[in-house]
């Protein structure tokens, strides 16, 4: 009765609120008066030209147009009597509201039409919150290629080095939300972004990156919210290709093989109110690993996507005020071998990785009236990754067809994964529970029918890693000689949604907006950690949870007071059972494999922002906030409702709990905000937040065998500040300077942090994200087509300087015990200076623009790792002797190796076996995987139109 009550509730819920979500629209808004008088003109026409936007005057000069695409614009303003005026450059972001204020002259005084460009304001009075806005200019100008990149820059985030982990204001990975198009595009299974599609450079037309106190709109984040819209098709038919590369220098210290090539283009159709929007991007390189220096770690990805937008015409009662329907596709695919030192002899044992993506959204976007408008969306949504050995046979065999033609011309060489036909198109008709289980005795059938194993002689497709002697140090124990990676993993997010929007403004101060949406998930999970075991540790399921929210909210725009407040409703169904008596594994399987429903679960979070705007340019502002997020899909269902036997089989597994609840964070931020100059700006921002209920793990006292569980255990509690001073371009030159101290402590900085340990930790310690320093600075020239100084002329250059303090580590000694508390030393900080120069010029009706980046330009040493035993990343802290190596190793022995014998007299002396051990240990601990990527140069291309 309870869950019945509960769907009833939010059924009811869904019916009554007439929805909103995410929103991918901007507002433009302002007053028109008379420049000699004053006063305000009532009735003027204002416009956004190559649109049917636009809005009249009211008594008060004042107008409003909602319902703005993201992108840059231009307005006119028109009156009888008057000179009409346009304004340029506006650049109108999605959430937020661009003032255009407009000053008219009588026509009495000829001037013709009036031309201005707009100049941006520093400071936004309707934002309550910190709100990081990044458009398309930003890659033009910046040393980035990527939108990760870009995110990097910004005040309050932090980015784990060679993990492509973000973290804003020390929260977890999986605290961040990320909205392409106001729709999650994020790995739902462990919510990763890095094995989370991402869409194409030139596609974005903006980013707001949110680093706190977000509205009740948003969603399934607990630290911040990444928030892209894409571009749709404008007036005119534009175009633009790009190429990227260092593949100009022999040298193979700058040679790392990349190659990026870009290509979009859009416009009308045939019918001018049928707009197309595509972008493709290719991506390759020989080494994606970013370490001191180059590895043979290659990656490749492809991306495509697309947008049609139908503008109906206004001539129908329906349409009168506009109607749009838009409907959007994406694809893409990532592959990248992993890099390991202990791999690196035998890297064909070593897993690969792929990500491929589908994306597709049916979206209509109604205006009733000038004030009201509502968004209706359907879509769905895949992504999977797969991770394991490759099948190399295959790949060599793959030369016919398509994409034997692209693996021949070194395009594409698509990667084939042991035992992938084998889980999911069984020969022998196993279900993909049971072939997942069966690993071991899998195989693959060639062209002709023939069994094929990947171990020949043994007839396996799977054999345990060793390491032995087969490799030019010829010393056991180090590098991985033969055998597989233990790793065989797959994993899927897939989702069907439904949202509508309904957004109404009232007397231009009250934005009231009410929304739900519903998302039916299909997750899916298919493991094998020891795929040449007949006993393996393995899990496999499909879950369909269902999640749901709604919310309403006000943004109230007083003259000298702006409100935003709300509160949210989300419900989640796990749709899943629990463990009835978790404690009993020993008993009779009626009581030890008893499970019973999950009831749904649901919470209400309510959001308050004020902002109060002291004049136009300054402002303090204060918001606070509960905010929910779901624990991720594999905290819920790995071996969730798995028989009592297996677990007593395998102690040492972690088993998911699907009654969690909701993960908490209760936030405190208020900040102040001025526009010292026309050009100059400055916000500082405090921060507190109060994390409850993160997911965790403890052992549960089963008898006869206890395993360990996820619940929710742990706390966070993360304070701080942001401080951001910024330049706008003027006088050929402008600046960025963002500076964050943090201090983030809890329990545990990751679900399986106390994994095992018998008494867990209750006291706080610094999580493993407390970077306690970081700044991120840029500063970039620009000269015009008409500097004085010709070789200038359309000449531009940025500098980008990143500094972080370094990340905490547990000390120890050689054996593992602890020398100090948790995370209680630091690695060392890191500097470093990125740099682009560029040109362009004009070919024609073709812009070409000339670019040449440069990473690391001092060619620092970025530590990014350390051993805990010496807080190095070349020295572990063993110190050897010679005596203790023996002498009895001679020629014929299975571990003899000639690289050891130096003087090749077919006995290893006790010297010998010392020296060459030593060597051999100092490749084996000095990994270039402790340090970042060196300097880096490429040059690049685009022409567009």
């Amino acid at each position: 009765m309870k869950q019945k009550r509960l769907n009833i509730l939010l059924i009811t819920l869904l019916l009554i609120v007439p929805v909103a979500f995410a929103g991918n629209v901007g507002r433009i808004k302002g007053k028109v008066i008379d420049k000699r008088t004053r006063e305000p003109l009532i009735g003027v026409n204002v416009i956004v030209i190559g649109t049917e936007l636009g809005a009249a005057t009211d008594v008060n000069g004042e107008y409003e147009i909602i319902n703005v695409p993201p992108g840059r614009y231009k307005l006119s303003a028109s009156y009888v009597g008057y000179n009409e005026m346009t304004v340029s450059d506006v650049l109108v972001v999605q959430d937020q509201v661009t003032v255009i204020d407009f000053q008219l002259t009588p026509t009495a005084i000829e001037v013709g039409t009036v031309e201005v460009k707009a100049e941006k304001p520093l400071v936004n009075r309707g934002t309550v919150t910190v709100e990081r806005v990044i458009t398309d200019e930003e890659f033009k100008r910046l040393p980035v290629v990527q939108l990760s990149e870009l995110v990097g820059l910004q005040a309050g985030v932090t980015q784990t080095a060679g993990r492509g982990w973000t973290h804003i204001r020390g929260g977890r990975y999986d605290d961040v939300a990320y909205l392409v198009d106001g729709v999650a595009a994020q790995d739902a299974v462990v919510g990763t972004l890095w094995s989370s599609p991402k869409p194409t450079s030139d596609a974005l037309a903006s980013v707001v990156v949110v680093t706190g106190g977000f509205d009740a709109e948003y969603g399934s984040a607990m630290s911040g919210i990444i928030k892209a819209v894409t571009k749709e098709g404008g007036s005119r038919t534009s175009g633009k290709l790009g190429y990227l590369t260092d593949e100009v220098f022999p040298n193979p210290d700058l040679n790392f093989g990349y190659n990026r090539v870009t290509f979009s283009i859009g416009g009308p159709t045939f019918w001018n109110r049928l707009r197309y929007f595509l972008s493709t991007e290719y991506f390759k390189t020989d080494d994606d690993r970013n370490c001191l220096y180059k590895v043979d770690a290659p990656r490749g990805e492809y991306a495509a996507e697309g947008k049609l937008t139908l503008q109906f015409p206004k001539e129908f009662f329906l349409t009168k005020e506009g109607m749009k329907l838009t409907i959007d596709g994406y694809h893409s695919n990532y592959q990248w071998q992993t890099w390991s030192n202990t791999y690196k002899y035998y890297l064909q044992a070593m897993y690969a990785n792929r990500v491929r993506s589908y994306k597709s959204n049916i979206t209509l976007n109604h205006m009733l009236s000038p004030t009201t408008v509502y968004e209706a969306k359907l879509g769905v949504f895949q992504t999977s990754l797969i991770r394991t050995v490759r099948n190399f046979d295959a790949e060599a065999a793959d030369t016919t067809g398509f994409w034997g033609f692209l693996r021949k011309t070194g395009i594409w060489d698509r990667y084939f994964f042991r035992a992938e036909d084998w889980v999911f198109n069984n020969p022998e008709g196993l279900s993909k529970k049971e072939a997942v289980l069966q690993l071991y005795r899998s195989y693959w059938l060639s062209p002709n029918g023939d069994t094929v194993y990947a171990h020949k002689a043994q007839k396996k497709n799977f054999m345990q890693a060793y390491a032995l002697i087969d490799y030019p140090l010829g010393v056991p124990g180090l590098f991985v000689t033969e055998g597989d990676n233990r790793v065989w993993h797959f994993r899927e997010t897939q989702d069907a949604l439904f949202k509508f929007d309904l957004t109404k403004t009232i007397s231009k101060v009250h934005e009231i907006k009410t929304g739900v949406d519903i998302t039916q998930y299909s997750v899916s999970m298919y493991d094998n950690s020891l795929p040449w075991d007949a006993n393996p540790f393995w899990d496999a399921y499909n879950y369909k949870p269902l999640v749901a929210a709604a919310y309403l909210q006000d943004r109230a725009d007083f003259e000298d007071l702006v409100v935003r407040a709300g509160v949210r409703f989300d419900y989640l169904d796990a749709k899943a059972k629990v463990r009835a008596f978790p404690e009993s594994l020993g008993s009779t399987p009626a009581i030890s494999d008893s499970f019973i429903p999950v009831p749904p679960k649901f919470r209400l979070s309510p959001r308050l922002g004020i902002s109060y705007p002291i004049t136009e340019r300054i402002k303090f502002r204060f918001s606070y906030g509960h905010f929910f997020k779901n624990p991720v899909f594999s905290n819920l269902y790995e071996y969730a409702e798995r028989p009592a036997a297996e677990l007593r089989g395998r102690g040492n597994i972690i088993v998911g709990n699907p009654d969690m609840s909701a993960e908490k964070t209760i936030a405190y931020e208020i900040g102040f905000d001025a526009q010292l100059t026309d050009v100059f700006a400055f916000d500082l921002t405090a921060f507190y937040k109060d994390v409850f209920d993160l997911s965790g793990v403890r052992v549960v006292s089963a008898l006869p065998q206890p395993y360990t569980m996820y619940y929710n255990v742990e706390y966070a509690r993360i304070q701080g500040f942001e401080a951001t001073m910024t330049k706008a371009l003027a006088n050929y030159w402008n600046a960025q300077l963002g500076y964050t101290f943090q201090i983030a402590k809890g329990t545990a900085s990751t679900a399986t942090d106390q994994y095992q340990r018998e008494t867990p930790l209750q006291i706080d310690y610094y999580l493993d994200q407390d970077q306690r320093h970081s700044l991120h600075g840029s500063i970039g020239l620009f000269f015009p087509s008409d500097f004085i100084f010709i070789p200038l002329r359309d000449f531009n250059t940025s500098l980008v300087a990143n500094y972080g303090s370094g990340m905490p580590y547990t000390p120890t000694d050689i054996r593992g015990n602890r020398t100090g508390a948790e995370n209680s030393a630091r690695m060392p900080s890191s500097f470093t200076v990125d740099m682009r120069l560029g040109k362009d010029l004009k070919l024609g009706g073709l812009n070409l623009a000339l670019s040449c980046d440069i990473t690391n330009l001092l060619n620092a040493k970025v530590i990014t790792n350390v051993y805990s035993t010496t807080g190095k990343p070349d020295y572990d802290g063993r110190i050897y002797t010679p005596q203790e190596f023996s002498t009895d190793i001679r020629f014929g022995d299975p571990y003899y190796h000639p690289a050891r014998d130096y003087n090749h007299d077919g006995y290893l002396s006790q010297m010998e076996m010392y020296e060459s051990y030593k060597r051999a240990r100092e490749d084996y601990v000095k990994a270039p995987t402790y340090y970042g990527p060196s300097r880096k140069i490429r040059f690049g291309f685009s022409l567009s139109f």
